[in-house]
């Protein structure tokens, strides 16, 4: 464990899981700087303030983890750059939800500190939201969460538990 790090969970819970890895404001932080092209230990820095053994300690574990690569890029002694790796990249759309939902809930409409728009149209991003393979969006209701072969047995009758009444 990480310190600093809150302890970690032990449920069998894809969202347990999640917090497991990205479960401190800092690790958000880094990875938004990631995508906004930093690249260096001193970029990361400057951009978020964090102090350095934290930023040393997350970046190390986000390499662990997969989500950055840490490439020596020194022509005269060590000098390293982090890039995302595809994992690091499929986490897009849970920034760009992040970031629309802060917009939305924390700042409100016309407070917003970045808005997300579209390379060439320059036109706002639609709200990222679940949609059925039409288009249609989803909403929590319209959704059924089912045991995944990963799930233990506690989390195999929690999940039942939950579709008592829901029929397949």
């Amino acid at each position: 464990m990480l310190l600093g790090m809150a302890k970690r969970h032990t449920q069998t819970c894809a969202v347990a899981g999640f917090l497991n890895v990205f479960g401190d404001g800092w690790t958000w932080l880094i990875i938004r700087e990631a995508f906004y092209g930093a690249t260096r230990f001193s970029e990361f820095h400057r951009n978020t303030g964090i102090a350095r053994n934290l930023l040393s300690q997350r970046l190390s574990m986000l390499v662990d983890e997969g989500i950055l690569r840490r490439e020596d890029v020194g022509e005269h002694g060590p000098r390293y750059e982090y890039r995302m790796t595809p994992k690091g990249e499929a986490l897009f759309p849970v920034l760009v939800t992040m970031i629309q939902w802060s917009n939305e809930h924390v700042f409100g409409a016309g407070r917003e500190p970045i808005r997300l728009l579209e390379l060439n149209s320059r036109k706002e991003l639609k709200k990222v939201a679940p949609t059925t393979a039409r288009g249609r969006v989803l909403h929590w209701p319209d959704i059924v969460a089912q045991p995944g072969p990963g799930a233990n047995k506690a989390a195999r009758m929690r999940i039942l538990e939950s579709l008592h009444g829901i029929e397949d």
